[in-house]
């Protein structure tokens, strides 16, 4: 089965807002549209149990030009009824609905209809994943209760770790919010897909105690999971490997690996890695890619004055590759290894 980063049958839970005006059977051909197009914002990953504050926007009545003789109403994907949030006789109101999100995981979807006398509705519907920050039952097969853990003094976050080849390694991405960003904005997602990172802000973010890993260090433990006698190079591709890093991890019941016969997820330096992708920085803003394709880890090592080397996993190939990024704009995933 193939997964196409994420998304959801017929609402995309990159906050596609789908707005529809609705016609009733007994409409006159008269009856005229709303003005502008209704919408409104919801990150796409949230807490369980989040409270939050949606306001509807875009779409005024085509008479006086505002809200006021506009009414809005809601519902969810979880729940059954409606919440109407302003009548068209409310003149302040501004339609917006207090919301808290569901107490378990999953995928849903909140709805908003404008509506005003003689007039047709305008509605806006925006699907989003509600997480747990506590990892396993968003993210599961990942990691087991005899993980042991680290408590980062900073901030308390907790990381599973495993030993390989006599060195200690966090076996999920680094969360430090001290920098780096949160995958697609949202920080609900930081505990469980990892913060991203340029290398200037990776080589300074693991914990005291803990280091930014080498190729060097990437390498001992490639060496370990190839066949005997392999030395690889170590600033080269480690061919035939890849699968001893990867985890056949499923993100709320999908699984996130694609699977390819070439490629045989076993996990057995226990590392655990999951495809989150990596971001660009293009000036505006972060721009984040292959989700359920790629890997992606910072290595302490430089490739001159403007870029550094990073180690990388594609769904399709059973190799731990190497690639370079830009120092700043670049931002991916990092594994802090013990000193």
């Amino acid at each position: 089965m193939k997964i196409k980063n994420f998304i959801l049958i017929g609402l995309s839970a990159s906050l596609i807002a789908l707005p529809s005006c609705k016609k009733d059977k007994d409409d006159s051909s008269t009856k005229e549209y709303l003005k502008g197009t209704l919408s409104f914002s919801i990150s796409s990953y949230l807490r369980k149990g989040e409270a939050l504050t949606l306001t509807p926007s875009g779409v005024t009545h085509p008479v006086s030009g505002t809200t006021k003789d506009v009414g809005f109403y809601w519902t969810r994907s979880w729940t059954t009824g409606k919440d109407t949030t302003k009548t068209e006789s409310d003149a302040n109101g501004d339609g917006a609905l207090k919301l808290t999100t569901p107490s378990k995981v999953g995928t849903f979807s909140v709805g908003c209809v404008a509506f005003a006398k003689d007039y047709y509705t305008s509605s806006s519907t925006v699907s989003f994943y509600v997480v747990d920050p506590a990892r396993d039952s968003t993210v599961s097969g990942a990691y087991t209760g005899k993980d042991l853990t680290f408590k980062d003094p900073r901030d308390g976050n907790l990381y599973y770790t495993t030993v390989f080849n006599g060195k200690t390694w966090m076996k999920n991405n680094l969360y430090y919010a001290g920098s780096g960003i949160s995958y697609k904005d949202s920080e609900a997602m930081d505990a469980i897909f990892g913060r991203f990172y340029n290398w200037k802000e990776a080589s300074e973010a693991c914990p005291e105690g803990w280091r930014l890993p080498s190729n060097a260090d990437f390498k001992s433990m490639a060496d370990a999971l190839a066949k005997e006698g392999t030395a690889f190079q170590e600033k080269a591709d480690f061919k035939g490997v890849a699968g001893g890093l990867m985890v056949d991890a499923k993100f709320l019941g999908t699984r996130m690996w694609e699977y390819w016969p070439d490629v045989k997820i076993t996990n057995k330096a226990g590392f655990s890695a999951l495809p989150v992708g990596y971001a660009v920085n293009t000036g505006s803003a972060s721009k984040y890619t292959g989700t359920n394709n790629y890997a992606a880890f910072w290595t302490s090592d430089q490739n001159g004055d403007d870029s550094a080397y990073y180690r990388y996993i594609y769904v399709k190939q059973n190799d731990i590759m190497i690639g370079y990024g830009d120092k700043e704009s670049f931002q991916a995933s990092v594994r802090c290894v013990k000193d």
